[in-house]
């Protein structure tokens, strides 16, 4: 898994590449909280995300609460098997998705 971040219309977005599981969850976990310690906002953009594992959903949460009383958390191009996952584990009705 690789990790890109970049500033898009002023806003930090972090767009993981690969396999977010068990193996590659810590180094994921370690700059998403960077980032939402650091700012207001958050973009996540899953295009590259070909899976993710019970471990980075909760990295993603964690994120979505650290942001809570910020502006936000929001997901986007999250492709069908990912989706899948958060529609069954119900943080699709939870999560800012786009």
């Amino acid at each position: 898994m690789t990790i890109n971040v970049y500033e898009e219309n002023g806003k930090q977005v972090i767009a993981p590449e690969g396999k977010i599981d068990h193996v590659t969850v810590e180094a994921f976990e370690t700059k998403i909280t960077e980032l939402c310690d650091a700012n207001d906002t958050l973009i996540l953009d899953m295009a590259g995300v070909e899976y993710v594992s019970s471990a980075a959903l909760r990295a993603i949460l964690n994120a979505n609460d650290l942001l809570s009383d910020k502006d936000g958390l929001t997901i986007r191009n999250v492709n069908k098997k990912v989706m899948e996952i958060l529609r069954i584990t119900g943080f699709s009705n939870y999560l800012d998705i786009q």
